[in-house]
């Protein structure tokens, strides 16, 4: 069986990935998915308004894309996760932006101690660049 192009998977998740990834329970007071077409797959069982509870596990969606090599598959991933709008419970979008913009991940040369390796005190967010900076302070303006 021939190979043919790159999926990558990626489980969105109602948690905190800057209180060791605990879980975060609320409703989804604003949910919206990335637009789907046809190298985009979203499975989920929630929409806008739906309770995230502390009985169930607390994934809101698998993102699956495919493109015909890594970082296509990796960038479209990226593109999607700008497109997630998720308000009123905590989400690991941002760790997900993160891991895929590491280099080492981006590589391909990880391990299974990825997270203990490259977030040794934890995942606190990313520190902006000049330009992300500007684009915040004109989005707030």
């Amino acid at each position: 069986m021939k190979i043919n192009g790159h999926s990558v998977e990626y489980r969105v998740y109602a948690e905190d990935p800057s209180r060791n990834f605990l879980p975060s329970i609320g409703f989804l007071t604003k949910y919206k998915e990335p637009e789907i077409h046809e190298h985009v797959r979203i499975d989920t069982g929630v929409q806008e308004g739906s309770e995230i509870s502390m009985y169930y596990d607390p994934m809101i969606s698998k993102l699956i894309t495919w493109a015909p090599d890594r970082a296509q598959a990796m960038d479209l991933l990226d593109k999607c996760f700008d497109q997630y709008v998720v308000q009123g419970v905590a989400h690991n979008i941002g760790f997900g932006k993160s891991i895929i913009h590491n280099e080492s991940f981006a590589a391909g040369d990880y391990t299974t101690a990825f997270i203990p390796d490259f977030y040794p005190e934890g995942y606190t967010g990313d520190i902006l660049n000049c330009d992300q900076k500007r684009i915040v302070a004109l989005a707030g303006h």
